[in-house]
C-alpha cells in the first residue's frame, strides 16, 4: 500500500491510494510547533480512522514546501511504519524537462501538479492550485514544465486585509449572490471572490495570446472547487491531483513514462 503525504504551507494531506478510483485522505494543521510525537499521533489517527493494517504500507512519498515540517514527519513516519519516506525532488526525479532559469527553484508542489497534470489531460495545459499561494503552472505541447505564475491565495489575501485595515472585518470565504455587495462582509467577499475569478480567467487568456494556442486547464486546492463552480472556460477540477501525482509517479517508476 502506498502512503502520499503533501505538505502544504497550511495544512498537510495524508492519503492511502489503492487505485485511482479509491483515495482516501485526512488534512492536518501544518505547525512549525508540532513535534514528532504530535505527528505520531495525527498518522496514527489516519490509520485508525481508515482501520489501516500499518504492516500494509510498503512506500512512503512525501512533496514538501516546507523543510522544518518535512524532516519531523520524515521521523514519524520512519517510526512509526518502518518504512524509509522518499521525498520528492531529492529522493525521486519527477520525470518533466523543466525549463525554468534555475530548475532546483521550482517547488515540488509544482513540479507533480504539472505531472498529475499530463496524465490526465493533453498538455498544452495549465494547472492551477489554490492554496496559501495560488500557483500557475504551465506544460507546454512538447510534454515541458515552462514556469508559471504565483499570487497570494484567497485565504492570505482576507488575513493580509484583516490584518492591515482598523475596521474591516475578516470574512469567510464563499460566493457571493451579487457581484455587488449590499454591506462590508458581502462587499469583501464579492471582491475576494469575483476578483480572483477575473484574475484566473485573464491570466489564462494571457497565457494563451502568449502561446498563440488554447490550453486545457485543470484546477485544485482547497478553493479551486468554488472559483470552478463560476469559472467561464472549459476545465476541470482535481481534487486529489497532488496525491494522484504521486501516484502517476509510483507507476512511472515501474513501467515507464
Amino acid at each position: 500500500m502506498i502512503l502520499a503525504v503533501d505538505i502544504g504551507n497550511t495544512t498537510t494531506e495524508i492519503g492511502y491510494i489503492k487505485d485511482l478510483e479509491q483515495i482516501e485522505t485526512l488534512k492536518f494543521k501544518t505547525d512549525h510547533e508540532k513535534t514528532i510525537d504530535d505527528w505520531l499521533i495525527n498518522f496514527s489517527f489516519f490509520l485508525n480512522f481508515y482501520n489501516l493494517d500499518k504492516t500494509n504500507v510498503n512506500k512512503i512519498y512525501i512533496s514538501s514546501v516546507v523543510p522544518q515540517v518535512e524532516e519531523k514527519i520524515t521521523t514519524a513516519l520512519k517510526k512509526l511504519l518502518n518504512v524509509n519516506p522518499l521525498l520528492i525532488g531529492k529522493d525521486v526525479k519527477v520525470p518533466l524537462k523543466i525549463n525554468y532559469e534555475n530548475p532546483l527553484e521550482v517547488g515540488a508542489d509544482r513540479i507533480l501538479n504539472a505531472f498529475a497534470s499530463v496524465n490526465i489531460l493533453n498538455p498544452p495545459l495549465i494547472a492551477i492550485d489554490f492554496g496559501t499561494a495560488i500557483t500557475f503552472d504551465v506544460v507546454n505541447e512538447n510534454f515541458e514544465y515552462d514556469g508559471g505564475l504565483i499570487f497570494p491565495g484567497l485565504e492570505s489575501s482576507v488575513n493580509c486585509l484583516f490584518s492591515k485595515t482598523a475596521k474591516l472585518p475578516k470574512v469567510k470565504i464563499e460566493k457571493p449572490s451579487n457581484i455587488v455587495g449590499k454591506n462590508t462582509i458581502s462587499s469583501i467577499q464579492s471582491g475576494i471572490y469575483n476578483g480572483y475569478l477575473s484574475l484566473v480567467e485573464g491570466v489564462i487568456s494571457r497565457i494563451e495570446n502568449e502561446y498563440r494556442c488554447k490550453f486545457n486547464i485543470i484546477l485544485t486546492g482547497g478553493h479551486g472547487k468554488i472559483i470552478s463552480e463560476s469559472l467561464n472556460l472549459p476545465h476541470i477540477y482535481e481534487r486529489y491531483l497532488p496525491i494522484k501525482g504521486i501516484y502517476f509517479l509510483d507507476k512511472y517508476l515501474k513501467v515507464g513514462f
